[in-house]
Protein backbone atom coordinates (compact mmCIF):
# COMPACT_ATOMS: atom_id res chain seq x y z
CA UNK A 1 0.00 0.00 0.00
CA UNK A 2 1.75 3.32 -0.84
CA UNK A 3 0.48 5.59 1.71
CA UNK A 4 1.33 3.15 4.50
CA UNK A 5 4.70 3.13 2.83
CA UNK A 6 4.82 6.95 2.36
CA UNK A 7 3.87 7.23 6.06
CA UNK A 8 6.68 4.51 7.35
CA UNK A 9 9.19 6.27 5.26
CA UNK A 10 8.10 9.78 6.52
CA UNK A 11 8.33 8.79 10.16
CA UNK A 12 12.21 7.01 9.62
CA UNK A 13 13.22 10.29 7.97
CA UNK A 14 11.45 12.60 10.89
CA UNK A 15 13.43 10.14 13.58
CA UNK A 16 16.88 10.29 11.85
CA UNK A 17 16.72 14.20 11.18
CA UNK A 18 15.61 14.34 14.84
CA UNK A 19 18.55 12.43 16.02
CA UNK A 20 21.03 14.45 13.91
CA UNK A 21 19.80 17.38 15.28
CA UNK A 22 20.36 15.97 18.95
CA UNK A 23 23.54 15.44 18.17
CA UNK A 24 24.48 18.78 16.88
CA UNK A 25 22.02 20.69 19.66
CA UNK A 26 23.69 18.26 22.62
CA UNK A 27 27.28 19.20 21.13
CA UNK A 28 26.94 22.95 21.83
CA UNK A 29 28.91 24.01 24.74
CA UNK A 30 26.06 25.82 26.25
CA UNK A 31 23.29 23.31 26.40
CA UNK A 32 21.85 21.97 29.60
CA UNK A 33 21.56 26.06 30.39
CA UNK A 34 18.42 25.12 32.86
CA UNK A 35 20.17 21.94 33.79
CA UNK A 36 22.77 23.93 35.38
CA UNK A 37 19.65 26.42 36.63
CA UNK A 38 18.24 23.63 38.55
CA UNK A 39 21.66 22.43 39.95
CA UNK A 40 22.56 25.77 41.07
CA UNK A 41 19.70 26.01 42.94
CA UNK A 42 20.00 22.92 45.04
CA UNK A 43 23.45 23.98 45.99
CA UNK A 44 22.54 27.49 46.82
CA UNK A 45 20.13 25.72 49.02
CA UNK A 46 22.58 23.62 50.15
CA UNK A 47 24.61 26.31 51.77
CA UNK A 48 22.09 28.05 53.10
CA UNK A 49 22.04 30.45 50.32
CA UNK A 50 19.14 32.48 48.37
CA UNK A 51 18.37 30.39 45.17
CA UNK A 52 16.57 32.70 43.59
CA UNK A 53 19.73 35.20 43.53
CA UNK A 54 21.24 34.94 40.20
CA UNK A 55 25.13 35.41 41.48
CA UNK A 56 24.47 32.43 43.48
CA UNK A 57 23.24 30.49 40.45
CA UNK A 58 26.08 32.15 38.51
CA UNK A 59 28.63 31.06 41.57
CA UNK A 60 27.67 27.58 41.39
CA UNK A 61 27.38 26.59 37.99
CA UNK A 62 28.87 29.61 36.12
CA UNK A 63 24.87 30.07 34.96
CA UNK A 64 23.19 32.93 33.65
CA UNK A 65 19.72 32.08 33.80
CA UNK A 66 17.66 32.80 36.85
CA UNK A 67 15.76 30.06 39.15
CA UNK A 68 12.14 30.90 38.81
CA UNK A 69 9.92 27.61 39.89
CA UNK A 70 8.23 27.87 43.38
CA UNK A 71 10.09 26.93 46.76
CA UNK A 72 8.86 23.62 47.35
CA UNK A 73 9.81 22.52 43.38
CA UNK A 74 13.48 22.57 45.41
CA UNK A 75 12.54 19.55 47.17
CA UNK A 76 11.84 17.58 44.13
CA UNK A 77 15.03 18.93 42.69
CA UNK A 78 16.84 18.16 45.72
CA UNK A 79 16.02 15.05 45.63
CA UNK A 80 16.93 14.34 41.88
CA UNK A 81 20.46 15.80 43.75
CA UNK A 82 20.64 13.02 46.25
CA UNK A 83 20.03 10.56 43.94
CA UNK A 84 23.00 11.24 42.20
CA UNK A 85 20.87 12.33 38.90
CA UNK A 86 22.20 15.93 38.76
CA UNK A 87 26.13 14.67 39.35
CA UNK A 88 25.98 14.32 35.67
CA UNK A 89 23.92 16.21 32.89
CA UNK A 90 24.16 12.12 30.94
CA UNK A 91 22.59 10.87 33.81
CA UNK A 92 19.73 13.42 33.86
CA UNK A 93 18.74 12.50 30.53
CA UNK A 94 18.31 9.28 31.41
CA UNK A 95 16.05 10.71 33.99
CA UNK A 96 13.87 12.32 31.57
CA UNK A 97 14.04 9.36 28.84
CA UNK A 98 13.05 7.31 31.55
CA UNK A 99 9.82 9.67 32.21
CA UNK A 100 9.21 9.98 28.63
CA UNK A 101 8.74 5.85 28.64
CA UNK A 102 6.37 6.18 31.69
CA UNK A 103 4.42 8.75 29.85
CA UNK A 104 4.48 6.90 26.72
CA UNK A 105 3.10 3.07 28.64
CA UNK A 106 0.00 5.44 30.22
CA UNK A 107 -0.84 7.33 26.87
CA UNK A 108 -0.76 4.20 24.47
CA UNK A 109 -2.80 1.99 27.47
CA UNK A 110 -5.32 4.78 27.41
CA UNK A 111 -7.54 2.58 24.96
CA UNK A 112 -7.33 -0.53 23.25
CA UNK A 113 -5.85 0.85 19.85
CA UNK A 114 -2.58 1.70 20.56
CA UNK A 115 -0.31 3.09 17.58
CA UNK A 116 3.15 2.90 18.45
CA UNK A 117 5.23 4.29 15.31
CA UNK A 118 2.56 7.16 15.63
CA UNK A 119 3.07 8.11 19.44
CA UNK A 120 6.88 7.62 18.96
CA UNK A 121 7.33 10.12 16.32
CA UNK A 122 5.39 12.24 17.56
CA UNK A 123 6.91 12.26 21.15
CA UNK A 124 10.63 12.44 19.01
CA UNK A 125 9.56 14.89 16.24
CA UNK A 126 6.30 16.82 16.82
CA UNK A 127 7.33 20.41 17.13
CA UNK A 128 10.69 20.12 17.68
CA UNK A 129 10.02 19.64 21.31
CA UNK A 130 12.21 16.96 22.16
CA UNK A 131 15.16 18.92 20.83
CA UNK A 132 14.46 21.57 22.63
CA UNK A 133 14.05 19.94 26.20
CA UNK A 134 17.52 17.79 26.01
CA UNK A 135 19.48 20.95 24.68
CA UNK A 136 18.05 23.01 27.39
CA UNK A 137 18.06 20.28 30.31
CA UNK A 138 14.18 21.61 30.57
CA UNK A 139 12.02 19.71 33.05
CA UNK A 140 8.66 19.91 31.09
CA UNK A 141 8.71 16.40 30.59
CA UNK A 142 7.19 16.12 33.70
CA UNK A 143 3.98 17.72 32.30
CA UNK A 144 4.19 15.16 29.93
CA UNK A 145 3.65 12.23 33.05
CA UNK A 146 1.58 14.20 35.08
CA UNK A 147 -0.72 14.69 31.96
CA UNK A 148 -0.32 11.37 30.96
CA UNK A 149 -1.61 10.46 34.84
CA UNK A 150 -4.21 12.68 34.38
CA UNK A 151 -5.75 11.42 31.60
CA UNK A 152 -5.46 7.90 32.96
CA UNK A 153 -7.50 8.94 35.94
CA UNK A 154 -9.88 10.75 33.61
CA UNK A 155 -10.73 7.92 31.37
CA UNK A 156 -11.26 6.09 34.64
CA UNK A 157 -13.76 8.77 35.81
CA UNK A 158 -11.57 9.13 39.11
CA UNK A 159 -11.88 12.99 38.68
CA UNK A 160 -10.65 13.52 42.47
CA UNK A 161 -7.48 12.18 41.67
CA UNK A 162 -7.15 13.48 38.61
CA UNK A 163 -7.60 17.05 39.79
CA UNK A 164 -5.32 16.48 42.68
CA UNK A 165 -2.90 15.82 40.06
CA UNK A 166 -3.65 19.13 38.35
CA UNK A 167 -2.80 21.06 41.35
CA UNK A 168 0.17 19.35 42.17
CA UNK A 169 1.06 20.19 38.21
CA UNK A 170 -0.30 23.76 38.54
CA UNK A 171 2.03 24.77 41.79
CA UNK A 172 5.17 23.39 40.01
CA UNK A 173 5.17 26.04 37.46
CA UNK A 174 2.31 29.07 36.95
CA UNK A 175 2.39 27.85 33.25
CA UNK A 176 0.42 25.01 33.76
CA UNK A 177 -2.69 26.44 36.09
CA UNK A 178 -4.88 27.32 33.07
CA UNK A 179 -4.89 23.43 32.08
CA UNK A 180 -7.44 23.22 35.57
CA UNK A 181 -10.20 24.75 32.76
CA UNK A 182 -10.30 21.11 31.72
CA UNK A 183 -12.72 20.39 34.49
CA UNK A 184 -15.13 22.65 33.14
CA UNK A 185 -15.82 19.68 30.37
CA UNK A 186 -16.05 16.55 32.24
CA UNK A 187 -19.32 14.86 32.05
CA UNK A 188 -20.57 15.39 35.59
CA UNK A 189 -22.61 18.26 36.68
CA UNK A 190 -21.58 22.44 37.30
CA UNK A 191 -21.38 21.79 40.94
CA UNK A 192 -18.78 18.89 40.37
CA UNK A 193 -17.25 20.80 37.95
CA UNK A 194 -16.61 23.62 40.07
CA UNK A 195 -15.69 21.52 42.99
CA UNK A 196 -13.01 19.51 40.75
CA UNK A 197 -11.98 22.90 39.70
CA UNK A 198 -11.90 24.35 43.09
CA UNK A 199 -9.70 21.26 44.72
CA UNK A 200 -6.88 21.84 42.38
CA UNK A 201 -6.74 25.26 43.21
CA UNK A 202 -7.04 24.35 46.79
CA UNK A 203 -4.20 21.97 46.25
CA UNK A 204 -1.97 24.92 45.13
CA UNK A 205 -3.26 27.22 47.69
CA UNK A 206 -2.12 24.78 50.15
CA UNK A 207 1.03 24.00 49.12
CA UNK A 208 2.19 27.53 49.03
CA UNK A 209 0.57 27.63 52.42
CA UNK A 210 3.26 24.77 53.47
CA UNK A 211 5.84 26.79 51.85
CA UNK A 212 5.32 29.97 54.05
CA UNK A 213 5.12 28.27 57.16
CA UNK A 214 7.81 26.43 57.11
CA UNK A 215 10.04 28.88 55.26
CA UNK A 216 8.30 32.27 54.85
CA UNK A 217 11.61 33.99 53.70
CA UNK A 218 12.52 31.83 50.30
CA UNK A 219 8.43 32.25 49.01
CA UNK A 220 8.64 36.36 49.58
CA UNK A 221 12.26 35.79 47.40
CA UNK A 222 10.15 33.84 44.81
CA UNK A 223 7.33 36.43 44.61
CA UNK A 224 9.72 39.00 44.38
CA UNK A 225 11.39 37.47 41.61
CA UNK A 226 8.53 36.64 39.82
CA UNK A 227 7.13 40.41 39.85
CA UNK A 228 10.39 41.51 38.70
CA UNK A 229 10.96 39.22 35.46
CA UNK A 230 10.08 40.15 32.24
CA UNK A 231 6.21 40.25 31.62
CA UNK A 232 4.77 37.63 29.54
CA UNK A 233 3.87 39.83 26.76
CA UNK A 234 6.84 41.56 26.63
CA UNK A 235 9.07 38.76 26.40
CA UNK A 236 11.77 38.46 24.07
CA UNK A 237 10.29 37.98 20.44
CA UNK A 238 12.14 34.76 18.89
CA UNK A 239 12.01 31.28 18.71
CA UNK A 240 12.88 31.15 22.49
CA UNK A 241 9.14 32.54 22.95
CA UNK A 242 7.04 31.16 20.26
CA UNK A 243 3.47 32.62 21.95
CA UNK A 244 1.05 33.33 19.41
CA UNK A 245 0.42 36.94 20.89
CA UNK A 246 4.28 37.95 20.51
CA UNK A 247 3.64 36.88 17.30
CA UNK A 248 1.02 39.04 16.27
CA UNK A 249 2.44 42.34 17.93
CA UNK A 250 5.70 41.77 15.76
CA UNK A 251 3.59 41.10 12.74
CA UNK A 252 1.12 44.22 13.64
CA UNK A 253 4.34 46.13 14.29
CA UNK A 254 7.89 44.91 13.04
CA UNK A 255 9.70 47.71 14.65
CA UNK A 256 8.99 47.44 18.62
CA UNK A 257 6.06 44.56 18.63
CA UNK A 258 5.02 44.54 22.06
CA UNK A 259 1.29 46.03 22.36
CA UNK A 260 -0.85 48.32 20.50
CA UNK A 261 -4.79 48.55 19.87
CA UNK A 262 -4.54 46.48 17.00
CA UNK A 263 -2.25 43.97 18.41
CA UNK A 264 -5.26 43.96 21.16
CA UNK A 265 -8.20 43.26 18.62
CA UNK A 266 -6.70 40.73 16.10
CA UNK A 267 -5.58 39.07 20.22
CA UNK A 268 -9.14 38.90 21.20
CA UNK A 269 -10.32 38.43 17.54
CA UNK A 270 -8.03 35.17 17.81
CA UNK A 271 -9.36 33.81 21.66
CA UNK A 272 -12.93 34.28 20.48
CA UNK A 273 -11.84 31.67 17.42
CA UNK A 274 -10.53 29.49 19.56
CA UNK A 275 -13.71 29.59 22.17
CA UNK A 276 -16.08 29.03 19.26
CA UNK A 277 -14.14 26.39 17.79
CA UNK A 278 -13.91 24.31 21.33
CA UNK A 279 -17.69 25.11 21.73
CA UNK A 280 -18.63 23.19 18.88
CA UNK A 281 -16.29 20.52 19.49
CA UNK A 282 -17.58 20.10 22.99
CA UNK A 283 -21.66 20.01 21.29
CA UNK A 284 -20.20 17.13 18.77
CA UNK A 285 -18.30 15.34 20.90
CA UNK A 286 -19.89 14.74 24.06
CA UNK A 287 -20.16 10.44 23.28
CA UNK A 288 -16.05 10.58 23.02
CA UNK A 289 -14.86 12.50 26.03
CA UNK A 290 -10.93 11.73 25.17
CA UNK A 291 -11.48 13.64 21.89
CA UNK A 292 -13.15 16.81 23.87
CA UNK A 293 -10.52 16.81 26.73
CA UNK A 294 -7.72 16.40 23.78
CA UNK A 295 -9.03 19.45 22.02
CA UNK A 296 -9.97 21.08 24.74
CA UNK A 297 -6.23 21.26 26.18
CA UNK A 298 -4.68 22.26 22.34
CA UNK A 299 -7.36 24.91 22.75
CA UNK A 300 -5.89 26.05 26.22
CA UNK A 301 -2.26 25.86 24.91
CA UNK A 302 -2.61 27.92 22.19
CA UNK A 303 -4.30 31.02 24.36
CA UNK A 304 -1.22 30.63 27.13
CA UNK A 305 0.08 33.86 27.19
CA UNK A 306 3.83 32.76 27.56
CA UNK A 307 5.24 29.68 25.90
CA UNK A 308 8.27 28.15 25.29
CA UNK A 309 10.08 25.99 22.68
CA UNK A 310 9.76 22.70 25.24
CA UNK A 311 6.52 23.57 26.71
CA UNK A 312 5.21 21.95 23.31
CA UNK A 313 5.69 18.05 24.37
CA UNK A 314 2.53 18.72 26.44
CA UNK A 315 0.39 18.47 22.80
CA UNK A 316 2.62 15.11 22.40
CA UNK A 317 -0.82 13.74 24.33
CA UNK A 318 -3.91 15.09 22.73
CA UNK A 319 -2.65 15.04 19.46
CA UNK A 320 -1.82 11.17 19.77
CA UNK A 321 -5.84 10.70 20.50
CA UNK A 322 -7.29 13.10 18.43
CA UNK A 323 -5.38 11.39 15.38
CA UNK A 324 -4.02 8.30 15.86
CA UNK A 325 -7.42 6.50 14.10
CA UNK A 326 -7.09 8.51 11.07
CA UNK A 327 -5.60 6.83 7.72
CA UNK A 328 -2.17 7.53 6.45
CA UNK A 329 -2.67 10.26 4.58
CA UNK A 330 -3.97 12.32 7.44
CA UNK A 331 -1.05 11.43 9.91
CA UNK A 332 1.40 11.69 6.83
CA UNK A 333 -0.46 15.65 7.22
CA UNK A 334 -0.04 16.07 10.62
CA UNK A 335 3.24 14.81 11.11
CA UNK A 336 4.41 17.22 7.74
CA UNK A 337 2.82 20.27 9.70
CA UNK A 338 4.08 19.85 13.07
CA UNK A 339 7.18 18.14 12.53
CA UNK A 340 8.32 18.04 9.04
CA UNK A 341 8.32 22.39 8.90
CA UNK A 342 9.83 23.32 12.47
CA UNK A 343 12.66 20.42 11.22
CA UNK A 344 13.12 21.60 7.87
CA UNK A 345 13.28 25.94 9.12
CA UNK A 346 15.81 24.15 11.72
CA UNK A 347 17.77 22.34 8.67
CA UNK A 348 17.46 25.20 6.52
CA UNK A 349 19.15 27.97 8.38
CA UNK A 350 21.65 25.89 9.96
CA UNK A 351 23.01 25.14 6.61
CA UNK A 352 23.07 28.89 5.67
CA UNK A 353 22.78 31.60 7.79
CA UNK A 354 25.05 34.33 5.56
CA UNK A 355 22.51 34.60 3.20
CA UNK A 356 20.21 37.54 3.53
CA UNK A 357 16.41 36.87 4.13
CA UNK A 358 12.99 37.88 3.83
CA UNK A 359 11.00 39.37 6.37
CA UNK A 360 8.39 36.62 6.08
CA UNK A 361 11.34 33.68 6.32
CA UNK A 362 12.62 35.29 9.06
CA UNK A 363 9.15 34.92 10.90
CA UNK A 364 8.64 31.85 9.50
CA UNK A 365 12.23 30.94 10.94
CA UNK A 366 11.80 32.60 14.60
CA UNK A 367 7.78 31.41 14.88
CA UNK A 368 8.12 28.01 13.38
CA UNK A 369 6.48 26.33 15.97
CA UNK A 370 3.69 29.03 16.20
CA UNK A 371 2.87 28.55 12.50
CA UNK A 372 2.97 24.58 12.99
CA UNK A 373 0.69 24.98 16.14
CA UNK A 374 -2.28 27.35 13.89
CA UNK A 375 -2.06 24.52 11.42
CA UNK A 376 -2.22 21.59 13.26
CA UNK A 377 -5.81 23.32 15.07
CA UNK A 378 -7.08 24.02 11.70
CA UNK A 379 -7.07 20.09 10.57
CA UNK A 380 -7.87 18.88 14.36
CA UNK A 381 -11.17 21.08 14.19
CA UNK A 382 -11.80 20.55 10.07
CA UNK A 383 -11.80 16.60 10.90
CA UNK A 384 -13.78 16.94 13.65
CA UNK A 385 -16.19 19.27 11.87
CA UNK A 386 -16.63 16.78 9.18
CA UNK A 387 -16.40 13.52 11.14
CA UNK A 388 -20.26 12.36 11.53
CA UNK A 389 -21.51 12.54 14.94
CA UNK A 390 -21.48 8.69 16.48
CA UNK A 391 -25.27 8.05 17.89
CA UNK A 392 -26.15 5.39 20.03
CA UNK A 393 -27.56 2.22 18.84
CA UNK A 394 -31.26 2.28 18.80
CA UNK A 395 -32.74 -0.82 20.97
CA UNK A 396 -35.02 -3.06 18.64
Amino acid sequence: MFWKRAYVVLCVILLCLTAGQLFLGLSIPSSGMDYRVFKGAVQSLNHGENPYSLSNITYYVGGTLPFNYPPHTLLFFWCLQFFFIFQSIWIYYIFLIVLMVASGYLIVTLDQKPEYLFFVTLLLTAFINTYWNFVTGNKDIIFLFLFAGIFYLLVREKFWQSSIVMGLMGSFSLITIPFIALYLVVRRSVMDRLTYILLSIGVIAAIFLITWWVNPSLLVSYIENVRGSTSPLYDQSDRNTPTPFLMFGVLLNPMFGGITIPMIFVSLVYVSLIIGASWFVLRKNQENPLITYSFIVLAIFMVLPRTKPYDFIILVLPLYLMFKDYGYKIKILVLGVISLLPLSVWYYFLIDRTQPISYLAYLVYQYSQTFSLFLVFIIAFILIYHKPVCLPAVQA
